[in-house]
């Protein structure tokens, strides 16, 4: 199927919404809007599937019900500094315009707020597939989706911390399932890994797909083949009318009833002179994807030592992660890259780097890791649906369930109110 990109709005019907944005959410949300009966049009400045939404780990996380925010995290944060091969880096010319949000995620912290945000994100993640497979058929499900399970493994489990109690007690009221495995298990799945990995745990009940920007794509053509067409088109500037919004973009000024903007880590920028403040932090990420690797990797994993998640992809073994606070404009840092490919030979020692391909990108991110899934009362007619962080490939497909319910009025089986801006006042 051809995916259409016209510079103009098709003249046979007004569209009833346009959705900004065809990353994951954006197409998510624009195909949840069609099946809901409305006329949608879809705009994007490079096309679906680019940024965040073609360089992820691909993990779709069934059960990732645990905010990145734990209590106890905030003593870790300096060595993790520290660490020039660590999890975290922060410019620090970016550090004081960083400081509100900073705040805000050590505010999240608390055991309250982490349980709430707990059950936010296992109703949003949990249905995940399920709905996968209803937005593109089960040819396309089975063709880009592999429901293997994935692992979390570490070198040195330590002595369990009240955080790791808090995650555990979690996990078991929501019901997500896991299986212990001893460095035996471990190294019969993966021969070649290390034999610093002492151990991990399998949610048996997570999935991946084999390539995001194929996954994008697929939802393109469901909603293409529906009646719907993609504009590659750059929103500037919105503007709210009395009736309605105006879209300043590239390629002339556009009158829509109703938008939804999903424009991921831009989408604070773009409602901000709305007078909507959306409290996004870009931890901007990086992937090295090895296209020989030489090394058996048969289902996804999170290394836990360093927060490298490693993914078989259909273009070879993609290790994706870091987390870098440096704004939304900073160049991309070498040395980042450089640090997940010493990861690389940290697990496998024999492995092939050669003709390594990296990719740099943002994921935007709130201070609780619960997205922005909100319909403000200052614009009627104006949705948010952004600030998915590390897990927008899961929390996509109920991201549109949720949007359509705002819209149209019927239940999506989510509680709107846990994913609103207000809960940051």
């Amino acid at each position: 199927m051809s995916r259409s990109a016209t510079p103009s709005l098709p003249h046979s019907k007004a569209p009833d919404i346009t959705v900004i944005g065809a990353g994951i959410v954006g197409l998510c949300t624009a195909l949840s809007l069609q099946r809901a009966g409305l006329k949608v049009a879809l705009f994007d400045a490079t096309g679906a599937g680019s940024g965040a939404s073609f360089g992820n780990a691909g993990l779709i996380s069934t059960g990732s019900c645990i905010p990145i925010s734990l209590p106890g995290m905030l003593w870790q944060v300096p060595r993790w500094l520290l660490d020039p091969d660590g999890p975290l880096a922060l410019r620090p010319a970016y550090a004081l315009k960083a400081l509100p949000w900073v705040l805000q995620w050590l505010r999240a912290s608390s055991t309250a707020r982490v349980t709430r945000a707990s059950a936010a994100l296992n109703a949003l993640h949990s249905p995940a597939l399920s709905r996968y497979q209803e937005l593109l058929g089960d040819e396309r499900f089975d063709a880009l989706i592999q429901r293997r399970g994935q692992l979390h493994i570490w070198s040195q489990p330590g002595k369990p911390s009240l955080a790791d109690h808090l995650v555990s007690e979690l996990r078991r009221q929501h019901q997500v399932p896991t299986t212990p495995l001893d460095q035996q298990t471990l190294r019969a799945r993966m021969p070649e890994i290390t034999e610093r990995i002492q151990a991990g745990i399998c949610f048996t009940e997570h999935a991946n797909t084999v390539s995001p920007q194929a996954l994008t794509h697929a939802l393109l053509d469901c909603f293409v083949e529906r009646g719907g067409e993609l504009q590659i088109r750059s929103v500037q500037k919105i503007d709210a009318l009395d009736e309605g919004f105006r879209l300043w973009t590239n390629s002339g000024d556009v009158t829509t009833p109703r938008i939804v903007v999903a424009t991921g880590a831009h989408s604070a920028e773009l409602v901000r002179p709305l007078g909507i403040r959306v409290p996004l932090e870009f931890e901007r990420g990086y992937h090295v994807e090895l296209p020989n690797p030489g090394v058996t990797v048969l289902q996804p994993f999170i290394y836990k030592d360093k927060a490298v998640a490693v993914t078989p992809m259909q273009t070879g073994l993609r290790f994706a992660g870091t987390v870098e606070i440096a704004g939304l404009r900073h160049a991309p840092q070498p040395r980042r890259i450089a640090s997940i490919l010493n990861t690389a030979r940290e697990l496998f020692p024999t492995i092939n780097t050669e003709g390594a391909r990296s990719w740099f990108g943002l994921r935007p991110s709130t201070p609780d890791s619960v997205p922005v899934i909100d319909a403000p009362s200052v614009h009627p007619g104006l949705y948010l649906a952004c600030g998915h962080g590390h897990t927008g490939m899961t929390g996509a497909p109920m991201t549109g369930e949720l949007i359509a319910q705002l819209v149209t009025g019927k239940a999506s089986g989510l509680n709107a109110a846990e994913y609103g801006l207000s809960r940051f006042e």
